[in-house]
């Protein structure tokens, strides 16, 4: 072998390992999540609090009531909430309900920020940035996926750190938990069922 060839050979294994010291296998940031796949969500609530449940009743856009489940921390003033409302008949993803849902949070204050986002394509929603009196801030989330409106709350005083992380951390899932959300190539999230 000549001294060029094995000089080629050895800058392309230094290369290699080089490169594959750089990669870094993702952090596991599933443990600050409350994960219910049941309900087809996963959060972040405030210092990774577990959430209080309780069942109520969504009027839906044709006046139905449904059954839903809310779950909730409230903490100092604030509440972090995300209520699922499973819709048995009908399509799996509904923008009317998505409207509906939406148009009941903007109610609740003076809208400064709306905007349609979509959680992943197919699986459209909606964001909102609400004010209320006191110094009060309400960030809002509407999405649906497979049959379940998830409908994220962070009601706390403008700029509440907290508020924003639960706001950002909405992760929609499948009964399995995997993450909806794809971002190819990049592998699927999967969100441990099991866990809580």
């Amino acid at each position: 072998m000549s001294k060029t060839t094995l000089c080629a050979a050895a800058m392309i294994a230094a290369a290699f390992v080089s490169s594959a010291q750089g990669q870094q296998k993702p952090e596991d940031t599933s443990t600050q999540f409350f994960i219910s796949c049941q309900n087809r969500f996963a959060i972040i609530f405030p210092d990774g609090a577990r959430p209080m449940m309780r069942d109520i009743a969504y009027m839906t856009r044709t006046g139905a009531n449904l059954a839903a489940r809310q779950f909730y921390v409230e903490r100092g003033g604030n509440r972090y909430s995300v209520t699922v409302v499973r819709f048995p008949d009908g399509p799996a993803v509904d923008e009317a309900s998505i409207d509906h849902a939406a148009q009941n949070l903007r109610k609740l204050g003076e809208v400064r920020f709306a905007a349609e986002g979509a959680y992943d394509p197919g699986f459209p929603g909606r964001q909102l940035n609400i004010f209320q009196p006191n110094n009060r801030q309400l960030r809002a989330s509407v999405y649906m996926a497979d049959h379940h409106l998830v409908i994220t709350e962070a009601n706390a005083a403008v700029g509440d750190l907290q508020g924003i992380q639960f706001e950002q951390s909405i992760t929609i899932i499948d009964d399995k938990g995997a993450d909806f959300d794809t971002n190819p190539p990049d592998p699927v999230r999967i969100m441990p069922c099991n866990r809580n």
